[in-house]
This record gives structure tokens, sequence and C-alpha cells, in this order.
């Protein structure tokens, strides 16, 4: 209260100011107030600060500070749409193919909106471009387009095919169906390929397993003949026949005598 009372007398000037001291003036405000003389020399205090209520002390901020507000890029958008009832599809819903869309004419007819792009629009039959088989797509340079992507990373084994059947040359009805046949006989061959690794795998694992029981039966032998200084197998007559000889003998012409 006191400093909203000195603010317009400091303001007026400086005789409001002594009449009200009488004769005195006050240094701080954190001295409680204390009268000096007029004539007694008062040293300024640290930071600036003559003691004037009116006066901002030196190397502080001023009090307009304006606050930045960060602008965010969704100011004003609406974030969520619209809800709407969901309405379930019926189980032989089949869309159109978004790949209509990529030719010229088609795309004019259909977003014109006139009444002359309205009658084309109902006079194509679009059920003809639409295929429940997975791969085949219609596409825009006018014809059928097949696409196989298949990876086997375990047998290091990648496949991607594409391959366009044209309008142009088998006809409209005759493309179609020659990407569908040909859709087809990939997913055989890739089935067909599983099951030939299939049977390679079978065979590897046999040999694998076969080796190393093989790999057994030898330690076992060496570790008997180490420690009875006998051969596992007995005699020579015990020894199994070597490979690719007819004869049960390990010699040939013991077999002839």
């Amino acid at each position: 209260m006191l400093v909203a009372r000195l603010r317009p007398l400091v303001s007026g000037g400086t005789s409001k100011l002594a009449a009200l001291a009488g004769g005195c003036r006050w240094p701080s405000l954190g001295s409680a107030l204390t009268p000096t003389p007029v004539g007694q020399h008062v040293a300024a205090p640290l930071g600036g600060f003559t003691g004037l209520p009116s006066e901002v002390p030196t190397g502080s901020r001023a009090f307009g500070i304006r606050r930045v507000k960060q602008r965010r890029r969704t100011r004003g958008r609406i974030i969520q749409l619209k809800q709407t009832h969901y309405e379930p599809k019926p189980d032989d819903y089949l869309p159109l193919p978004m790949s209509l869309l990529g030719s010229g004419p088609i795309r004019r007819v259909l977003t014109a909106g006139t009444v002359e792009g309205n009658q084309l629009a109902g006079a194509v039959s679009w059920d003809r471009y639409k295929c429940d088989v997975r791969g085949v797509r219609w596409h825009p340079v006018g014809g059928w387009r097949v696409q196989f992507d298949k990876r086997d990373y375990e047998h290091n084994f990648f496949v991607k095919c594409s391959c366009y059947f044209r309008v142009q040359l088998y006809g409209f009805d005759r493309s179609k169906e020659l990407a569908i046949q040909y859709r087809q006989r990939l997913e055989a061959e890739w089935e067909e390929q599983h099951q030939i690794w299939a049977r390679l795998d079978a065979e590897r694992e046999a040999s694998r397993l076969r080796r190393k029981e093989e790999k057994v039966l030898a330690r076992q032998a060496a570790a008997y003949e180490d420690a009875t200084g006998e051969s596992l197998w007995g005699g020579l007559d015990a020894l199994p026949p070597a490979a690719g000889s007819s004869s049960s003998s390990p010699f040939p012409d013991q077999g002839r005598r």
C-alpha cells in the first residue's frame, strides 16, 4: 500500500515527497523505513537499486514478458473422422480393383459426375474386372497381371514373378483365363519344390544318423581294443564284408579254395 501511495507522488515531483517525509528520504524499502537526514550521504545498495519504488532494479527482467506458445500441426483440425455405423460386408463381397483408376479414360468417366459420364459408367459391366484368385489383378496396361512372390530362407530359394496377359493378344476372357491358369501352375510348382526339399532333407538326416552311429561303434571298438588288447570284432573272419565285395570272406582267394 505504501508503494501505491508513493508512486503518484514521485511522478508529480520531489516537493510532495519531501513534504511527506518531513525533510527526510527513504533509502530503501528493506531498511524497515528508517528516515535519514537530507545532508547525510547514503550508499547505493547492491544491484543498482536507488530506493525509489518507481524504478526497476538494474539487471532484472521487465514484467512484460511474452509467453511463447507452441503451435501444433493439429490445431484447428479434425483428428478423428466422423464415426458412422458399421455395416458388415456380405460373404460374397468382392470389391473392384483400385487399378481401374490407373487408366485415364476410366478415371475421367467415374470422376466427371456428368450425365453422359454416369450413362457410360452404367453401361460398363464392372463384374468382369473382378477376380477372386489371389495374385491375379487387372492392370491399366490393358491386360491381366500375375504376381507370385515366395521366399524360403531355409533353402535360400526366392521366387518373384510378374507376368502380363494382354487383351490385345488373347482377348479379354482368354487373357483372364490364362492368367488364372499360370498362377495355379506356379503354386503347384512351388508345392512340388517343397516336396522335393522334404525328401532331400529326410535323406540327409538319415545319412547323418548313419554316420553318427558308425562313429559311435568305431569309438567303442577302439576303447575295447585299448582296454583288452583284442579286437572287438574277434578274428579276421568276424570282420564285416568290405564294401562292394560279393564274398562274405574278407580275402578274395579264401572263397575259391
